[in-house]
């Protein structure tokens, strides 16, 4: 009996350049008994979507979308108890596309689609974040303070580039305009620090922003999350860390 699954477009995604994916992969779908389609209409409509998708007995609740789609649908499978909790796919067609990059996913679609009815599955690791205000949010790649969350915010207003390209703009942008070091206290299991930091990114796969591998050594299923961390450094320093 073929699972039920229940896939989660953003139509937005990398800019709406894949606004007609649903007619193009229907002849795969076909061959695995179909799946029902749901389109997010806003920001966190996809937390909805996967929520309502677990609690209707869904097997797979696959993410169509970018980074942001699936961090959103991460979201709503974990407002359900783990055993109502369905498994989670992933089909990159969003600009950066790391969390599919780092589980293995394929960039192709259709090998991607492919991978959701026949491939292995895997456990990974997920945190969570609860900010100054007490809302919390799980995350499930990368979680940046400072620089890199300017980053994604100068990435938002490029509309002509697309994936790595895209995001190293960006980070040329903040580097000029929002070279800024708060003070921070971060507590980790090995140390305490009080400093200045220009940025801090915890990570639970190795790459972010298309392709920028922040924390290389990291492994998203081994329990551990790595970090990186830069200090009150001068522009050309900061050139100079790209990775």
């Amino acid at each position: 009996m073929s699972p039920r699954v229940k896939l989660i477009f953003n139509p937005r995604a990398d800019r709406g350049r894949s606004s007609d994916l649903e007619t193009s992969v229907q002849h795969i779908l076909d061959k695995h008994d179909g799946a029902e389609w749901s389109t997010t209409e806003y920001h966190t409509h996809a937390i909805e979507l996967a929520e309502q998708a677990a609690k209707d007995g869904f097997d797979i609740v696959v993410s169509v979308g970018g980074d942001g789609t699936v961090h959103e649908v991460v979201n709503g499978l974990m407002r359900v108890p783990e055993d109502q909790r369905p498994l989670l796919g992933s089909v990159p067609i969003g600009s950066g596309n790391d969390f599919s990059a780092n589980v293995g996913v394929e960039e192709e679609i259709e090998a991607a689609l492919e991978r959701v009815f026949n491939g292995e599955t895997k456990t990974i690791d997920i945190g969570l974040v609860t900010d100054g205000s007490g809302r919390s949010e799980y995350w499930n790649n990368t979680i940046g303070i400072g620089f890199d969350a300017a980053v994604t915010v100068y990435s938002y207003q490029i509309s002509r580039l697309q994936g790595f390209t895209m995001y190293l703009w960006a980070v040329i942008k903040t580097i000029f305009l929002h070279h800024h070091a708060p003070r921070m206290k971060i507590i980790t299991d090995q140390e305490e620090i009080d400093d200045n930091v220009l940025m801090f990114v915890a990570g639970n796969g190795p790459r972010e922003g298309g392709g920028f591998h922040v924390a290389p050594d990291a492994i998203f299923d081994d329990g551990l999350f790595h970090y990186a961390m830069i200090e009150n450094v001068s522009r050309p320093m900061m050139f100079r860390l790209i990775p």
